[in-house]
């Protein structure tokens, strides 16, 4: 049966689940239990903010080194919104780490578990707040340099940091490896998933643009002149996208073997690109 908090599915990896079965047997239940409670503020935190700005949430992966939160439409956000949710996170580690040190002076807590429940929310608190997508931190950063330039290049350094982030990561493992003869396992999980999700960033900036377009095209309420393109059947959506315009129709005229294929407009091909994604073809939006 799956999971789900309101509106927002929850999918669990296997790996995730062997994570605390592997804690207790090699002895580090009480880190495990740190980080699962930790895990749980930062991420219920980001759910908490997003509900209260309403920003859909439409899924929540729990991975072997963490959650993977994706919003719905990041990039169609407003910068405020976009940092209010992607900064509740680590503010919540914060909070945590200030508490427990709190309940620990008071004796509420115990010294040992506050200790190790301190060093988990900083390490967090620290990593999510680097300037690298998919991270907090890199979502801040898109957000502020958004305000000054252009969206994609915003975008461009946010992934360019978080392939320096992996490289490092995978760097700082090997270096464990040399000295410590063991490997961090993590560090690599953290870094495939960083180094991967670059795609992923630039495919919901892409739907955001498409969105846009879309939501400015006029209706076809009366005869109204239309540009007409022609475009060969394997060129990308998003590229032959470049030329419709908000204020006019646009048709494109298909080709496939350089003999017309089939003719399609501006709406059908930006719904297209926005169901495939990345790389959608203009013969998908060609089918009637």
């Amino acid at each position: 049966m799956p999971l789900s908090i309101g509106q927002t599915r929850i999918i669990v990896h296997p790996l995730a689940l062997l994570y605390p079965v592997a804690a207790v047997m090699l002895g580090a239940s009480t880190e495990a239990a740190a980080l699962l409670l930790a895990l749980f503020l930062h991420e219920g935190a980001h759910l908490a903010a997003a509900q209260a700005l309403g920003v859909s949430i439409p899924c929540l992966r729990l991975t072997p080194f963490g959650g993977a939160m994706t919003m719905d439409n990041p990039y169609g956000l407003s910068p405020t919104r976009l940092v209010a949710v992607a900064a509740a996170g680590p503010l919540a580690n914060a909070l945590a780490l200030v508490v427990s040190a709190a309940l620990a002076h008071w004796s509420l807590l115990s010294p040992a578990f506050a200790l190790i429940f301190m060093q988990t929310n900083l390490v967090l608190l620290a990593f999510n707040l680097l300037p690298a997508l998919p991270l907090d931190g890199g979502r801040i950063a898109y957000a502020l340099l958004s305000l000054k330039f252009k969206p994609e290049k915003a975008l461009s350094f946010g992934i360019r940091m978080g392939q320096f982030v992996a490289a490092a990561l995978v760097c700082a493992c090997a270096a464990l490896a040399v000295k410590w003869h063991r490997i961090n396992l993590s560090f690599l999980f953290a870094a495939v998933f960083i180094w991967a999700s670059a795609g992923d960033e630039r495919q919901s900036l892409s739907q955001t643009h498409m969105r846009a377009v879309l939501g400015a095209l006029r209706p076809v309420d009366r005869p109204t002149p239309v540009r007409l393109w022609a475009v060969n059947a394997d060129c990308d959506a998003h590229t032959a996208l470049r030329v419709a315009r908000p204020d006019a129709l646009t048709l494109f005229a298909i080709y496939k073997d350089n003999r017309l294929s089939s003719i399609t407009d501006d709406r059908r091909l930006v719904e297209a690109a926005l169901q495939g994604g990345v790389g959608v073809k203009v013969w998908e939006a060609g089918k009637f």
